[in-house]
């Protein structure tokens, strides 16, 4: 007898147990065989035109009716069970079975742990690549998977071998167990509200988006649209955790080509823009970064502070040594240029390149612990001088001043404490030295700035000291340099 075409369900796989079989499994195969019946009918009316005009209209009736059912069953399938992102191939690679001498020095050991390098997705598709280049049978590539995993995840494999699992069962519970592999729904909801870490660079953002996409649009019937899916997913989430100015300029260049006349860019070509337009971005606020660092050495150069940070290294305890010497009394403006450079001849001395930050932190801390407290002008016998005429910015309402005018007083500018003069802090805050000192009418007469006694001024003498306002019109010199 010959045999039935497909188009009357010659290729239909009837299932073994249909006490088992959903109720669109079942349709279709009653479908197959009513075509296939209709297929012997239309083999005995050879001849009768009108009686196979017949058949064939009812013959294509079945047909729609068991394209219906074949969909019902995957969309069943789909939902009951989850499908694999990997794409399992319908024939193995080869009928090569031998694995012995096969080496994967290029693709790392899985073991399923939170230590693995590459996720279980991209681990497959290389042992997958490299099983299709050996011409590798399905049994022998499970074979291969066991060879190029570990621990755990090597135990898993061959209990699923034992079981006679199939490549395609194999793949689907590694993904399912090690991949988070969940419904098509989930996944696409995941990549429209995946978050960027802050410290994320944008191409490893672009990694974990691509395959949540790949995990949402396996379902798609042909691989063309389903690449098609995936870059208009990735494409549109990348623009939503780009920085504004960073996606204004990714679509002014989108704008600028559309208005050349040259074709629109791809889901790729996106990416290599958004990846360059942010590292550019980067280094521009590293160079904004580095010249602000620069201001504010310029002008603390010779300002001795008040607050020093405590030195962790191991060396930093030998800076203190020449400190518990008494030694005779010395300008203090000598002091601290002559510690400067013994700091700097230290670094000299080790082979080491100088470092500034630490030169003059550690020398303004041998300075202030010598000098600090010693007074060379008037002393009072009742310890600070109390409060004239009381603070300027009383606390009654009618009496405060305002704030240019308090900054007038105490002779600093916008930024600086008007209690101490020292800058980084406003007045009464914690980090001020002089936080429960009383407030004066008029600035220091010791060091000109801030509204404090000179008994309580917590800067050292210094003969030449300009104000913070003077210290703009005139750049100090650098002790290292001089």
């Amino acid at each position: 007898m010959a045999a039935i075409p497909p188009n009357f369900g010659g290729d239909r796989q009837f299932i073994a147990e249909p006490e088992d079989a959903g109720l669109p499994t079942a349709i279709g195969d009653l479908t197959a065989l009513l075509l296939r019946n209709l297929h012997l009918q239309r083999a005995g009316a050879a001849g009768n035109n009108a009686a196979i005009a017949q058949i064939d209209a009812d013959a294509e009736i079945a047909r729609r009716v068991l394209q219906a059912t074949n969909a019902s069953q995957t969309r069943e399938l789909n939902i009951r069970e989850l499908q694999p992102v990997t794409r399992v191939p319908n024939v193995p690679y080869g009928v090569d079975d031998n694995v012995a001498n096969i080496r994967m020095n290029n693709i790392p050991v899985f073991t399923g742990g939170s230590d693995d390098k590459i996720d279980v997705i991209n681990w497959i598709s290389r042992i997958l690549n490299l099983a299709e280049a050996r011409t590798l049978s399905f049994a022998a590539t499970v074979n291969l998977m066991i060879q190029g995993s570990g621990k755990g995840a090597a135990n898993y494999i061959d209990e699923m071998k034992q079981e006679n699992r199939t490549l395609h069962e194999v793949i689907q519970r590694l993904e399912m167990r090690y991949g988070s592999l969940t419904t098509v729904e989930d996944a696409r909801i995941k990549c429209n509200n995946m978050t960027r870490g802050s410290e994320e660079h944008l191409s490893e953002f672009i990694d974990r988006l691509r395959l949540m996409a790949k995990m949402a649009c396996r379902n798609e019937p042909n691989d063309g649209l389903r690449r098609r899916a995936v870059d208009i997913l990735v494409e549109g989430n990348i623009r939503r955790v780009l920085p504004s100015s960073v996606r204004l300029a990714l679509e002014e260049r989108i704008m600028n080509r559309s208005l050349m006349g040259l074709p629109a860019l791809s889901a790729r070509d996106v990416e290599k823009e958004a990846l360059d337009l942010e590292q550019k971005r980067n280094e521009r606020k590293i160079e904004l970064r580095k010249a602000a660092q620069g201001h504010v050495k310029r002008h603390q150069v010779n300002k001795a502070t008040f607050d020093i940070d405590e030195e962790s290294e191991s060396d930093s305890s030998s800076d203190d040594d020449d400190n518990d010497d008494a030694k005779e009394e010395e300008n203090p403006r000598d002091f601290l240029i002559n510690e400067i450079k013994l700091q700097k001849q230290r670094y000299q001395q080790r082979g080491k390149p100088v470092d500034k930050n630490k030169v003059f932190r550690r020398a303004f801390k041998n300075y202030n612990q010598r000098f600090q407290g010693k007074d060379k002008g008037r002393q009072y016998q009742y310890g600070a001088r109390a409060a004239q005429d009381g603070p300027p910015n009383k606390i009654d309402k009618g009496d405060r001043k305002p704030i240019a005018e308090l900054l007038s007083l105490a002779n600093v500018q916008k930024g600086y404490c008007i209690q101490c003069g020292f800058e980084g802090h406003m007045m009464r805050n914690i980090a001020c030295a002089l936080k429960d000192k009383p407030l004066v009418d008029r600035a220091c007469v010791k060091c000109g700035t801030g509204l404090h006694a000179a008994d309580d001024c917590p800067k050292v003498y210094q003969k030449n000291y300009k104000s913070p306002a003077d210290q703009d019109k005139v750049t100090p010199a650098d002790p290292l340099n001089g």
